[in-house]
């Protein structure tokens, strides 16, 4: 039975057809017109989830010609994880079971924003300048829309209270929408995405703090800070927006977020320390509820200029909080983060009060600017070209996103020197607006200086960094901005000794006058640094000098490395904190003490060349840098490792190391990295595949005996025992052997079957600098959405016994109790580690064709054997293993069940095991030879 209810809505008005007697249900978010986030070529992958009534139902989802099977959990909830598709729309999704037909339709794969924020986020697009044609132009039939309506709840929802769905962009349906989110991706599709489909999600609710927005546990984080006033308004109770507003948005695939806020936390008087512990205690909360997706990037805007709206008339200091904003810039333990500087977009005539600036397409494209720098990786002065499209980028302009940043600063007693980034031709211009506040008519363009005159831009002050509300400052009278330089310089007329001074201020205003740009007319924010010899460091972030771990020149990879590869978990949203995080969740969890010690970053942390031809790593994303990164990693007793590939191109259209090998593997040396993974990939390449390898080969012996411990060498791929198997083992530690595991069974098995083939081949020593060589069957995937538990202990087994590397390919600080279980049962791992380094292989009368009941063998150390019994079939059978198959022909055995961590009643001579396996189940036995 179903009934149809019509609602009338901000955006539109729509039909549901309600399932009365539904057993299985989802998310508002899942509905018509919706757009999945989705990437090819970055493998970005959408889940899809909900809930159902019944746990252990069975859940099928079918979309562009994938299945994808699972079932309610006990806690009620499903989840799957679907391939990565191209852009396009009309698509078909539906969630079957055994009760329930959900159908979607118009579904489109593209990408995803969330715009979150107060009333500056909330101002739709029909308040701005040139509304008229911004509307009339935004008939977008691939770009969907989707409002939350605003609510709040005491503890984190699932679902949203409302009836909204999402709806096609159109003239009808944007001018209610928020200008400044649809304005950022208008700016996008222009300069990179194109036609592409895109999907906004628009959450916010005006004149709140940040504390609403904030998951209760940042309340914890932040505890030692002094707390503004409490707020009597539901609203803005701690974490009640997150609860009811951004949480039931976390099983649902994004690009990134972008926020604008921060103007009622003036009136609460937050300290920037205050601000900028919450603000960014919120970012990293917020990531770490996105499951599955790793840190994805989070874009925000200064605060603009405002004065005159009455209801912040008397409050608190706008400076203070658009500092604690730029102290949220990527440094270490906040990264990939993106800021708009708008400190010159004032509006004094704005009709809802110049809080409420109508210049919100300039805010926009410089919101644009910083998306293609920290979501698409673009640096300063690149072309931003789409390489998955390149038709929609066919005059690629070079990226200017920033404005100066200052980056040193010195002094000589009689004036003060500050250093900028992307200091480029700078010069000083009055801001929007200034001129309303000095009695002068404001005529809507940029004024030629006037306000700049005042020379209250830049001050010199005495005081601590620590509290600039307290400082006590004098004006710079003489500012020089030196010629071919990216420096200025600061004096003050009639006074030639400087040195009382501790601070230097630019731009500490609620509405600043005057501004310094660089010739891409982009200004730089509002900063205070200290002067040389102060106490107090300019900046947060810096580079972790930590002592590594004292290591030796021993063989390497005398067993198969145990560790984590990233890819699987956080495809290219991978970045420094959640590296960190990884490797202190293997202490946390114990599994280093299990042998897990490789915390490898695979694509994606490497963005472009030096001018000599050195790697670069992506600065938004690892501030503190690869050394900082691997000392931390090492200080732990841990390993680090790093991704390249042999061809001009990585699988992510980065820089490959095809004619910089030597460069590169000397810059993994200088970080300290233990471990490289070489693909193959794109691009242009060497003629012979291995001439790569030989290359790196050399590289990197030279390294590791220079410094005085080895560095693992893993390369795709070798699968032909009789080609590349004959010499692969004199290059590599590691080889793959098949195609990138899925989190699916038959992916499992058909990696197994690939892997099987090179089974002669690896061994624990003769391989380079004397140690191991081991065929990789690819990553685990333990813990990840696709897998069933008891697919997972099969996939892990099969791994152990095959001597392959257990690389784990998820993130380790949300395992659960089941998946930790698997991946750190010790008597498991010690079948992988056993020192002979033999690979299981099938045996028994049908071990050339094993079908789908089989037995696998593998010797240990002291005479033991390791037997698997697996059923890879539909349906439940029995799966029989004779002693003499499993190389014991002369004595028993007594038997360990090594899942289950017992003793079984042993074989006699000539007996056999037996086990009774449902599907895709197995037993795993260590068998030890006895005499009868």
């Amino acid at each position: 039975m179903a009934v149809t209810r019509c609602y009338v809505l901000a955006l539109a008005t729509i039909c549901l057809i309600h399932a009365v007697d539904a057993k299985i249900w989802q998310n508002k978010l899942f509905s018509d017109n919706m757009i999945l986030e989705s990437r090819e070529a970055y493998d970005i992958r959408p889940f899809v989830a909900g809930f159902g009534d019944t746990p252990g139902e069975q859940v099928t989802v079918y979309f562009d010609r994938g299945e994808y099977p699972t079932e309610v959990g006990a806690d009620g909830k499903w989840e799957v994880q679907m391939n990565s598709c191209n852009k396009g729309i009309d698509k078909v999704l539906s969630v079957v079971s055994s009760t329930t037909n959900l159908t979607y339709v118009n579904v489109a794969c593209g990408q995803v924003y969330v715009c979150s924020g107060q009333s500056n986020m909330g101002l739709p697009l029909s308040y701005v300048m040139n509304a008229t044609a911004e509307i009339a132009a935004s008939n977008r039939p691939n770009w969907r829309l989707f409002v939350v309506q605003r609510t709040f709840a005491d503890t984190p929802q699932d679902d949203f209270n409302q009836t909204n769905q999402w709806v096609v962009s159109s003239n009808e349906t944007t001018p209610r929408f928020s200008a400044t989110c649809y304005l950022t991706a208008r700016h996008i599709a222009e300069m990179y995405w194109g036609d592409g489909p895109i999907g906004l999600i628009q959450s916010d609710w005006g004149g709140t703090r940040v504390e609403a927005w904030c998951p209760d546990s940042v309340k914890q984080t932040c505890a030692h800070i002094t707390p503004g006033p409490p707020e009597i308004p539901e609203q803005q109770a701690y974490s009640a927006l997150y609860n009811a507003m951004i949480n039931p948005l976390v099983h649902y695939s994004i690009r990134g977020v972008i926020w604008f806020q921060g103007e009622h936390n003036v009136v609460t008087h937050s300290s920037e320390e205050l601000y900028a512990c919450e603000f960014q205690g919120m970012i990293n909360a917020w990531r770490d509820a996105w499951k599955g997706i790793g840190d994805f990037p989070f874009l925000y805007v200064q605060l603009a200029p405002y004065t005159g709206y009455a209801p912040f008339a008397g409050h608190g200091d706008i400076s203070t909080i658009r500092l604690a904003q730029a102290d949220t810039l990527p440094h270490i333990g906040l990264d990939t983060s993106g800021m708009a500087v708008a400190i010159d977009l004032g509006d004094p005539e704005a009709p809802a009060g110049d809080v409420h600036s109508r210049l919100k397409e300039q805010v926009a494209y410089r919101l644009a600017l910083q998306a293609l720098h920290v979501m698409y990786a673009f640096q300063e002065g690149e072309n931003v070209t789409n390489s998955d499209y390149p038709n929609e980028t066919p005059n690629p302009q070079p990226l200017h996103f920033s404005g100066p940043m200052p980056n040193d600063i010195s002094s000589d007693g009689s004036s003060v020197t500050i250093s900028f980034d992307y200091g480029y031709a700078m010069y000083l211009n009055d801001t929007q607006g200034c001129k309303i506040h000095r009695g002068i008519n404001f005529d809507g363009k940029m004024i030629g200086g006037e306000c700049c005159k005042a020379k209250d831009t830049f001050q010199l002050c005495t005081g601590s960094r620590t509290n600039t509300t307290t400082l006590s400052c004098t004006n710079v009278t003489s500012i020089d901005i030196l010629p071919n330089s990216n420096k200025i310089m600061l004096k003050v007329d009639g006074e030639d000794d400087l040195s009382a001074y501790t601070v230097v201020r630019y731009a500490y205003a609620n509405y600043p006058q005057c501004a310094l740009y660089n010739k891409y007319e982009l200004p730089s924010g509002p900063f205070v640094m200290a002067l040389p010899g102060a106490t107090v460091k300019n900046e947060v972030s810096g580079k972790d000098e930590v002592a590594g771990k004292e290591r030796v020149l021993d063989p390497p990879a005398q067993t198969p490395p145990m560790g984590l590869n990233s890819w699987n978990a956080f495809h290219c949203n991978v970045d420094e904190r959640k590296m960190r995080a990884m490797a202190d969740a293997f202490v946390s969890t114990g599994l280093a003490k299990v042998g897990y010690e490789y915390v490898n970053i695979d694509d994606c942390w490497q963005v472009q060349r030096s001018p000599n031809g050195s790697i670069n790593y992506d600065p938004a994303r690892f501030p503190g840098g690869m050394k900082a990164l691997a000392d931390y990693v090492h200080k732990l007793g841990l390993k680090f490792g790093v991704y390249t590939a042999q061809r001009e191109l990585t699988c992510q259209r980065r820089p490959g190391s095809w004619e910089h090998e030597e460069i590169d593997v000397q810059s993994y040396c200088d970080w300290g990295v233990d471990y490289v993974k070489l693909d193959a990939c794109a691009g242009r390449g060497y003629t012979q595949q291995n001439e790569s390898w030989i290359k790196f080969r050399a590289a990197i012996d030279k390294c590791s005996k220079s410094r005085g411990f080895p560095m693992v060498l893993s390369v795709e791929s070798c699968d032909d025992p009789t080609g590349c198997g004959l010499w692969i083992g004199e290059l590599a530690n590691l080889w793959r052997t098949g195609g990138d595991i899925q989190a699916t069974f038959a992916s499992v098995m058909n990696n197994v079957r690939e892997n099987t083939k090179m089974a002669a081949k690896a061994g624990p020593t003769g391989g380079p600098l004397g140690g191991g060589h081991w065929n990789d069957a690819d990553m685990l995937q333990v813990g990840n959405i696709g897998l069933s538990l008891i697919e997972q202990r099969t996939h892990f087994s099969l791994w152990a016994m095959m001597a392959s590397p257990l690389l784990i390919g998820t993130d380790v600080s949300l395992l659960t109790n089941e998946s930790l279980m698997i991946l750190g049962n010790a008597e498991v791992t010690a079948v992988n580690q056993d020192p002979l380094g033999h690979q299981a292989v099938p045996v028994g009368p049908n071990a050339a064709d094993p079908g789908t009941a089989s037995c696998w063998a593998k010797q240990l150390k002291g005479g033991n054997i390791a037997a698997m019994l697996i059923n890879t079939g539909d349906n439940k059978t029995t799966v029989t293993c004779a002693l003499s198959d499993l190389g014991i022909s002369n004595s028993g055995a007594s038997v360990r069940d090594l899942l289950n961590h017992k003793s079984l009643p042993s074989v006699t001579k000539g007996g056999s095991i037996k086990a009774m396996l449902e599907s895709h189940d197995h037993q795993l036995l260590k068998l030890t030879p006895t005499q009868n």
